[in-house]
């Protein structure tokens, strides 16, 4: 019953951060507009910052390279979740002082874990290979357009 809570209280931080960036973005088109562009904005920030910008002026910053970084922070982000789960299962069942109980709680809690962890993964790779294989075929063929 605890880790349903604490997914509870997961779900509910992270709606509450998308409901007030959502907010902060209305409030924020709702006002003056901004003097400059968010491009440029984003240039000088990036500069003052000691970032290269000849990449992105260039063209080799592409949307594929943006979902690819997309989807680095999105697998990121879930390792961190399973990493939290296995510690709090862990702790849990050292917590448990024989109480068969809580053992069992924690076993679920670990065995959802990695299953959950294996679903993402497998999903990713097959995503991967599926768009290798219809990359590498469109690079063979001699088609010029989509």
């Amino acid at each position: 019953m605890a880790h349903k809570t604490f997914f509870k209280k997961i779900i509910f931080i992270t709606l509450a951060v998308l409901i007030s960036l959502f907010a902060l973005s209305a409030v924020q088109a709702a006002g003056d507009p901004p003097t400059s562009s968010v491009g440029s904005l984003l240039k000088e920030a990036a500069e003052s910052a000691k970032y290269e910008t000849a990449k992105v002026e260039s063209g080799d910053i592409n949307t594929s390279t943006v979902a690819g970084g997309v989807v680095r922070i999105f697998l990121s982000i879930l390792g961190i979740i399973f990493i939290v789960l296995m510690i709090y299962a862990g702790y849990l069942w050292m917590m448990a002082r024989g109480n068969e109980e809580q053992v069992n709680k924690a076993k679920d809690l670990i065995r959802d874990a990695v299953i959950g962890l294996i679903i993402v993964v497998a999903a990713y790779a097959v995503t991967y290979f599926i768009l290798y294989m219809l990359a590498r075929g469109y690079i063979q063929s001699e088609v010029t357009g989509l």
